[in-house]
């Protein structure tokens, strides 16, 4: 399924996943925590948060280099925190861009050890 979406700067086209409807993927909370606690990894989330943006702007924003970026923004893809479209300009100039795919984020620990709870606008409305 894709989803399109009007920016400021051109049109996103976002492609989900294969999976089921709401489906996230199984990412263990250590490795969550993990990626949540290296360099850039919240700033990139907050540079994120509210609209979706290039690599080369989230960089630039977050005084980083590009291959850092991507590789945060990979974890976080693979953890199910960020999802990628595509921006089509009025010249036909196209770029990926990136968007957090979540509300809010908790962690609780439980007799079995951690458990992160992801929540998500889709989440949330069901």
């Amino acid at each position: 399924m894709s989803l399109t979406q009007s920016t400021p700067k051109g049109t996103v086209d976002r492609a989900r996943g294969s999976g089921e409807a709401g489906e996230t993927p199984e990412t263990a909370p250590e490795e969550i925590l993990a990626l949540l606690n290296t360099d850039y990894t919240r700033a990139i989330l907050e540079a994120i948060e509210a609209e979706a943006k290039a690599a080369r702007d989230i960089a630039e924003e977050c005084n980083a280099s590009r291959p850092t970026v991507y590789r945060r923004l990979n974890g976080l893809q693979e953890a199910g925190l960020v999802e990628t479209g595509m921006v089509y300009d009025a010249d036909g100039h196209h770029r990926t861009v990136f968007e957090a795919t979540f509300e809010a984020l908790s962690v609780d620990v439980t007799a079995d050890g951690l458990a992160v709870t992801v929540t998500t606008a889709e989440s949330g409305a069901a």
